[in-house]
């Protein structure tokens, strides 16, 4: 009732008497006071049974509002005045208005979704989008926002406020952590430097416009469409971006699809496989004998490129304490990092290992 709240709301800067409107069975559900919202009229049963449209107490004009075939909502207005008539019947259409435009809406956004779910005949997508005045021909991006049970209600309204005047951009709910963004991506498909620009400065603008209202936030971004009944492809690429990102990289809130490298290879690999490959590079599991030290030891060596001066330096130990701990890795794992085959080795075997127990652990059920 949101769009009779907010008639309502514009609607107190016209009419100095209070306004508002109830359903049939006299609960008050928008007014120009919010202070009389969820109260009841016992008027209202009086209302509906009159033949008549207007019906009138002492000190109150009362409306019926027909929605189709039915009369769904009553308007009223704290005056007897005959003249406040022709007011209501105004308010009555701009009411209504806003009823036909809200449905339109629902309708338009419960369509977007089953395509995005592949819930619609691909033959049929072009026809229905006509009837929503939707652009097939349009290049278009799709983005995924996970968030929190708790925060999800309130990341939805602030994304939908964000983009509430932009005709290049629809926001709706999946489930109750996963709001979906669509873009007209028109202008970035030009050249591979338009759709990176197109790509950071809107995944940038949303997480930072969730994170200042105090939302954790992580964002997949898909791949580019050409097509509207194309964007499913566009919503599964940007769900695996968010997975992959999720199990792969730490503290990664953006996670691209074209850009998830080795971790969209490892994804798919079987489980069997994946155990049979640590097996035979860590046999014995003896990546469990590195302790914390050596594996954040690692982790620096590998975010350096293998530069042993730049980790020495990050990590504030003397040259010779990472070469002590690297030859450490080299006798316990048999692989020495220093060398760059061994270190390409460890790398997917760690990335390997760290899926595994994704797999293990895991417990996200949301929607795919």
């Amino acid at each position: 009732m949101e769009e009779l709240k907010k008639c309502m709301r514009q609607a107190k800067n016209i009419i100095k008497q209070n306004l508002g409107v109830m359903d049939t069975n006299g609960l008050v559900i928008a007014a120009t006071d919010p202070g009389i919202e969820g109260e009841v009229d016992s008027t209202a049963r009086a209302v509906m049974m009159s033949d008549d449209v207007f019906s009138g107490t002492a000190d109150k004009t009362y409306m019926k509002i027909a929605v189709g075939d039915q009369f769904k909502y009553i308007l009223f207005v704290d005056s007897d005045n005959p003249q406040m008539r022709v007011c209501l019947e105004l308010i009555g259409e701009w009411v209504k208005t806003a009823i036909k435009e809200r449905g339109t809406d629902a309708e338009r956004e419960l369509f977007t979704k089953n395509v995005l779910l592949e819930n619609e005949l691909q033959g049929e997508i072009p026809i229905k989008a006509r009837e929503f005045k939707i652009n097939c021909n349009v290049a278009r991006l799709v983005m995924v926002v996970r968030t929190s049970r708790e925060d999800c209600v309130e990341a939805l309204e602030i994304l939908q406020n964000l983009y509430s005047d932009s005709e290049v951009a629809s926001v709706l709910a999946m489930d109750e952590t996963t709001i979906i963004i669509v873009f007209d991506a028109e202008e970035a498909i030009t050249s591979e430097d338009d759709r990176n620009t197109f790509i950071e400065s809107n995944s940038r603008s949303v997480l930072d416009c969730l994170e200042n209202e105090g939302c954790t936030a992580y964002i997949g971004v898909g791949s580019f469409v050409n097509l509207f009944q194309h964007i499913s492809k566009s919503y599964r690429d940007a769900m695996l971006a968010l997975r992959v990102g999720k199990i792969f990289e730490k503290n990664c809130y953006i996670s691209r699809y074209d850009k998830l490298g080795l971790g969209r290879l490892i994804y798919q690999l079987p489980a069997t496989l994946c155990q049979m490959f640590i097996d035979e590079v860590f046999p014995n599991e003896a990546y469990k004998t590195l302790d914390e030290d050596t594996v954040a030891t690692i982790e620096s060596f590998f975010a350096n490129n293998l530069n042993g001066s730049e980790t020495s330096r990050e990590l504030f130990v003397h040259r010779n304490t990472l070469v002590y701990r690297l030859d450490k890795v080299k006798k316990n794992t048999g692989l020495d990092l220093r060398s760059f085959d061994d270190a390409v080795l460890f790398k997917m075997a760690s990335m390997v290992r760290t899926y595994l127990e994704y797999l293990e652990t895991s417990k996200d059920n949301m929607i795919r």
